[in-house]
């Protein structure tokens, strides 16, 4: 080959390799590493002392602390509904973590100047948990840039006697760990007819032959014939909690809440039993697509959610209403219709939320690359026919259109374990397909902390109301009184009740001692009261002189409170 078109191709080579670099660094400036969130985290503190306190609930393996930024104005704080907003327990998901940041700062900032945002940090409690994963979300200020899933504790994942010895490795020397491809006749993978970039498995009974093995851009380097099965770090914390947990799974840990971070989340919601509600910012969707009551039987033919049968496997039907609005409400406000599809539930923080620990748990990505025009290339799949590739093909496409070097064109490379072999490097740009640069992520964090701040103010809120007293014969009264819920959200989901993990609202009617209750219990718990007004109406009847006064009392952690006092006489 002509030096001169040696020289062409080396430049070609490099100016690729500088601009996957640099286009990784500017998509990186657009986040925070876990120093800088920090900063940011305590810059809100600073600003807003009377109403912004910044908790360290946990420290991971790699040494960065948990945070939990607590947001609302009294005495009362940890007392009062709380919704809780948790992200980035996945670890490559870090627009979660900005949006998170954003609806803080939104909240903070509004107290004081703004009257509803005043109003509701006075009635109400947020905790912001941005960074749920920091061992792995750092991964993305660290070169060679690679997603990575798991924290910062080493783990033998092979079985060697040796930790993560056998991670990826940056062949083609452009900061960025990608995909690799090596040519086998007896590969299992093609290259899709439609788009070259892409590969999918070949399907035998369609006639397909496979051409490839792919894997993630590494060599060997423990000499077992594997790639990049023992990469660094132990547990992917959105694997690690107890709903439908995987065990021995890839990256779920050794059991259930095995990992710091996982443990810290639990006991901070066993310390904080007025969380009413909680916003997950991660791979597992329920907004776009909502979670629906689907009738199903477990081992054995019996029912789940039995010891018997097994696990829940789906939500309770009288839930069902609540995720259909919350759904219809996030698409109005977010302007999302569509989304990439929800991750499995299988150990995350989001399914956790719900079934184990009762409350009504929302799920989102934030943000998703957006429809791209219609694939017209000659070989594209029939629109009668099932695409395997659908996603993957919609996110090529945008990105090509909008972020053309996210898009990393394959490159044959020399590869020390295959001499003579026919290898290339190539894929999408790590977290490109995750996280949003720009205008749109401008957009993002505009748009879902202005639903944070929404959510919040549809916390239930006990309230009495309608209280009566009526004269029933000498020093002997009726009273009535209705419990209402003045939220939106009922006091308790119904798998709440069914876990026995929210507090219901505890009634009780306070007497002096001379006075004597002979009707109606003295303390009562209410199962869930539906928002928006509803109550539930309880009577008494009590002994006591004309005049005296007794207390009712109705309260609940993620409900609130609320008291009257109630003279006896006729009126």
């Amino acid at each position: 080959m002509p030096r001169s078109t040696l020289l062409a191709l080396a430049s070609a080579l490099t100016l690729g390799a500088a601009s996957g670099a640099e286009a990784q660094a500017r998509a990186a400036s657009s986040y925070r590493s876990h120093a800088r969130l920090t900063e940011a985290l305590d810059s809100i503190r600073r600003a807003k002392p009377q109403v912004a306190q910044l908790l360290t609930v946990g420290t991971s393996p790699g040494g960065r602390a948990i945070h939990a930024l607590r947001l609302g104005a009294g005495a009362d704080v940890d007392r009062r509904p709380a919704l809780l907003v948790l992200a980035n327990a996945y670890g490559p998901h870090l627009v979660g973590s900005e949006i998170a940041l954003a609806a803080a700062r939104r909240l903070a900032s509004g107290y004081g100047s703004d009257t509803g945002t005043t109003r509701l940090l006075d009635r109400r409690t947020v905790y912001v948990i941005a960074r749920a994963n920091p061992d792995a979300a750092e991964a993305m200020f660290v070169a060679p840039i690679v997603e990575r899933t798991r924290n910062g504790a080493p783990m033998d994942d092979d079985r060697d006697g040796a930790s993560d010895e056998d991670g990826p490795d940056d062949l083609n020397g452009d900061g960025l760990i990608t995909m690799m491809r090596v040519a086998d006749p007896a590969g299992e993978w093609m290259t899709d007819p439609a788009d070259p970039h892409l590969m999918r498995r070949a399907d035998a009974s369609k006639g397909e032959v496979g051409r490839w093995r792919v894997y993630s851009e590494g060599r060997d380097d423990d000499r077992d014939e594997r790639w990049n099965e023992d990469g660094p770090g132990g547990t992917d914390v959105n694997k690690n909690f107890t709903y439908n947990y995987d065990w021995f799974g890839e990256g779920s840990g050794w059991h259930q809440f095995s990992s710091a971070e996982s443990r810290a989340i639990a006991e901070f919601m066993v310390a904080h039993p007025n969380v009413s509600a909680a916003y997950v910012l991660g791979p597992q969707d329920n907004l776009v697509t909502p979670w629906t009551f689907r009738a199903a039987t477990g081992i054995g033919g019996n029912p789940t959610g039995t010891s018997a049968g097994g696990p829940l496997q789906s939500i309770l039907r009288e839930d069902e209403g609540w995720y259909a609005e919350l759904s219809r409400r996030y698409k109005r406000m977010t302007g999302i219709t569509k989304s990439a599809p929800s991750a499995e539930l299988r150990g995350d923080v989001l399914s956790w939320l719900y079934y184990d620990m009762g409350r009504l748990a929302l799920g989102a990505r934030g943000w998703s690359p957006p429809d791209a025009p219609a694939d017209t290339a000659r070989g594209a799949t029939r629109p009668d026919t099932p695409d395997p590739l659908a996603e993957e093909r919609g996110v090529y496409r945008w990105m090509r259109a909008n972020l053309p070097d996210a898009v990393v064109p394959w490159r044959a490379i020399t590869h020390p374990d295959f001499p003579g072999m026919t290898v290339e490097v190539g894929g999408l740009r790590p977290y490109a397909a995750l996280n949003p640069t720009g205008a749109q992520l401008d957009s993002a964090l505009a748009k879902q902390s202005r639903f944070v701040v929404e959510l919040a103010g549809m916390l239930p809120s006990v309230a009495l109301r309608g209280a009566r007293v009526e004269r029933v014969g000498d020093r002997v009264w009726r009273v009535t009184a209705q419990v209402a819920n003045e939220g939106y959200l009922p006091t308790m989901a119904a798998i709440g009740s069914r876990s026995r993990w929210p507090h219901r609202v505890r009634v009780e009617l306070k007497t002096s001692g001379q006075q004597q209750i002979v009707g109606g219990r003295k303390v009562q718990l209410l199962d869930a009261i539906r928002g928006s007004g509803r109550s539930s109406e309880l009577t008494w009847v009590v002994v006591g002189d004309a005049g005296s006064t007794v207390t009712l009392a109705a309260s609940s952690p993620v409900a609130g409170a609320a008291s009257e006092t109630i003279t006896l006489r006729a009126r």
